[in-house]
């Protein structure tokens, strides 16, 4: 029997992509469900005792897998199922999806500078990537190992710790890097976390290209020192010599939010660039490099300063294949970025024509 799953949106701090949450949540679930499940279900956006709403049809989402899954999505305030034995009186029957996260809200909401990415946002952004690995269940585990190779200071590092990963970020700013070492720590220690934290040169073949930091952290000491903990690891260097840092196909999903080219700068090729295009040039071959097989890559970028053709032949030359269409996640954030998320897989994924029948499923389901 078909299920009915209402999911309440949650309000976004963010004015701006409030007044696009919508259809943003109902792109999100589509694809991460769809990925999840095998084939995109049928969602709609829809308001229920005056709150915003998804309704989502899938008989697979009854059980509690699939309460995880929707309690999973971004903007999930809350899950309920639509009981229709009498279709003159139907049910709301409340639903508790398990708590995903293992640390507080705030390790994501503190931190405050200008150009911080929405953590709505940064959420969507890493369930998309995951959703696409063919080890996708690791983000419900801990063993997903994620990247964000333009980590700023750290909003998708953070997000990766709330929810039990062990992530790696990279970086060249050193103002950054300083600032969310700093944070991090302060942070820890508010919280009363058994951890360490190691601050290191890091050098390559006896160059020295910046600091490195590396923090171990659990909730007690003994769990610390048998290794059961989490870690992670930000690399002060420009993206492109991340190869020569990781292990090769060790990266399940890759989150970047590439340089807009109007407020941030990137490094590449050795000199300050604020062309995402040059930026995604320069660092998608060591990107694929590092990326397992079946592992998921999702790019914020500026359709302004980098469209979908552009980007897709970018990277199409580095062996990636885009399956969202132009303008999936489109999205206004000020007048001159005009956000969209871009979904790849490498062309050698194991399940690139199961997810690429998911932006077909797109195509035919419009609100």
């Amino acid at each position: 029997m078909e299920t009915t799953s209402l999911l309440l949106r949650a309000p976004s701090a963010n004015r701006v992509y409030t007044a696009a949450a919508g259809p943003l949540a109902r792109a999100e679930a589509r694809w991460v469900l769809g990925a999840h499940l095998g084939t995109a279900p049928e969602a709609r956006e829809r308001r229920i005792g005056g709150m915003d709403a998804l309704e989502i049809h899938a008989s697979e989402l009854a059980s509690d897998e699939g309460a995880r899954l929707l309690g999973s999505l971004s903007a999930t305030l809350g899950v309920l199922d639509l009981v229709e034995d009498d279709p003159e009186t139907p049910v709301l029957r409340p639903r508790n999806p398990p708590d995903l996260f293992r640390h507080p809200a705030d390790l994501e909401t503190i931190l405050k500078y200008p150009g911080k990415t929405n953590e709505q946002f940064t959420a969507l952004l890493v369930n998309l990537a995951a959703a696409l690995s063919t080890r996708r269940s690791g983000l419900f585990d801990g063993s997903l190992s994620l990247l964000d190779p333009l980590c700023g200071r750290g909003t998708t590092l953070n997000r990766a710790l709330r929810l039990g990963l062990s992530p790696l970020g990279a970086d060249l700013d050193r103002t950054d890097h300083e600032a969310y070492r700093a944070f991090l720590s302060t942070w820890l220690r508010d919280h009363r976390y058994k951890h360490t934290v190691s601050a290191t040169a890091l050098t390559v073949h006896g160059e020295r290209l910046g600091p490195r930091l590396d923090v171990e952290l659990a909730a007690d000491k003994q769990t610390l020192r048998a290794g059961r903990g989490q870690s992670l690891t930000m690399l002060c260097c420009d993206t492109t010599r991340l190869g020569e840092l990781l292990p090769a196909r060790s990266v399940d999903a890759l989150v970047a939010d590439l340089p807009y080219g109007v407020q941030h700068g990137a490094r590449a090729d050795g000199a300050w660039q604020r062309s995402a295009r040059e930026v995604l040039r320069s660092a998608a071959d060591g990107w694929r490099r590092l990326l397992r097989d079946g592992g998921g890559l999702a790019l914020a970028v500026n359709r302004r300063t980098l469209d979908h053709e552009a980007a897709d032949e970018v990277l199409a030359a580095a062996g990636f294949r885009i399956l969202s269409r132009d303008g999936a996640f489109r999205h206004r954030v000020d007048r001159s970025i005009d956000r969209d998320v871009l979904l790849a897989v490498p062309t050698d994924h194991p399940q690139l024509e199961q997810l690429s029948a998911l932006d077909a499923d797109q195509e035919t389901d419009r609100p």
